[in-house]
């Protein structure tokens, strides 16, 4: 979306850009984002990146702003601007609960909210990530022992990479694509390392899609998503959301993403001052 000239995960002349999922990549003379963020980016896409650290006051535009960590993966941000009239905070795709290869995420006092609702409707809610660990690693060491090699459906960046560490953390070998390595090469330099990476590796790590919920699954296959089977989610549930809200203490909330228009009108039910945003609009706030 465009606020007073800036994109927020949206194409502009000056741009931030939340994270390194392709369906935030942004473009613009300057782009302003973490250091990571801008490292992953660059394996998929050039561009001008103004690199930020975390809580480090900057200018993006007319307009004093910080980033601050989301937990969505490694480098994701969320960015507050300090407006003439109030404080704006946008979270992008954002996580409460800590994630083993992100950064534990932070919501700063704000007038004005623009959260993500990729998932803001109650029926969405997830087990926390340490209560998904366990399943995961019950499903592998079932298939293992009836001699089968698990093989689980990740998104290549961000969640590859955190199966592949849990994995690790267990003792268990993985057999990866080339590009979740590569990606996994990057989180190394930030710090996150892995040791169980192997060309026959116990488990097999797959990014393409798998068969819908309507066509069969062989036992030995696994989802990890908040759309899959197992509950392992890089993005918040709906009560993880609320929290979020609970934090940030806003006068005023525009949900963004996912069942958007759905979390409004919750939102609206409890007694907020909120309205569903497109994520191209022209947002003009006010507080």
């Amino acid at each position: 979306m465009l606020m007073r000239g800036i994109g927020f995960d949206s194409s502009a002349k000056v741009a931030f850009q939340s994270h390194a999922h392709t369906d935030h990549f942004v473009s613009g003379e300057v782009i302003y984002s973490t250091k990571a963020t801008k490292f992953l980016s660059h394996l998929r896409k050039e561009g001008f990146y103004r690199e930020i650290d975390f809580r480090k006051t900057f200018y993006i535009g007319d307009y004093k702003a910080k980033l601050y960590p989301a937990g969505h993966m490694l480098g994701s941000a969320g960015i507050k601007l300090w407006l003439d009239t109030g404080t704006i905070f946008y979270t992008g795709d954002t996580k409460w609960f800590k994630l083993r290869t992100a950064e534990k995420s932070c919501f700063p006092r704000a007038d004005i909210l623009i959260i993500e609702a990729t998932f803001g409707v109650p029926s969405f809610t997830f087990p926390s990530p340490k209560e998904a660990e366990k399943k995961l690693i019950a499903f592998i060491e079932d298939i293992l022992e009836r001699g089968r090699k698990p093989v689980l459906y990740v998104n290549q960046m961000g969640k590859a990479q955190e199966v592949m560490k849990i994995l690790d953390l267990h003792g268990y070998t993985v057999k990866a694509s080339r590009d979740m390595i590569k990606v996994a090469k990057i989180y190394e330099k930030f710090g996150i390392k892995f040791h169980n990476i192997s060309k026959d590796g116990d488990v097999v790590l797959r990014a393409h899609r798998p068969p819908r919920v309507g066509n069969a699954f062989s036992p030995w296959e696994l989802t990890v998503s908040g759309f899959g089977q197992l509950k392992l989610s890089n993005h918040a549930d709906f009560w993880e959301l609320m929290r979020i809200i609970e934090k940030v203490k806003p006068e005023r909330i525009f949900t963004v993403y996912g069942y958007s228009r759905e979390f409004a009108r919750i939102l609206e039910g409890i007694g907020y001052i909120a309205d569903s945003i497109a994520p191209d609009s022209y947002l003009t706030p006010y507080c």
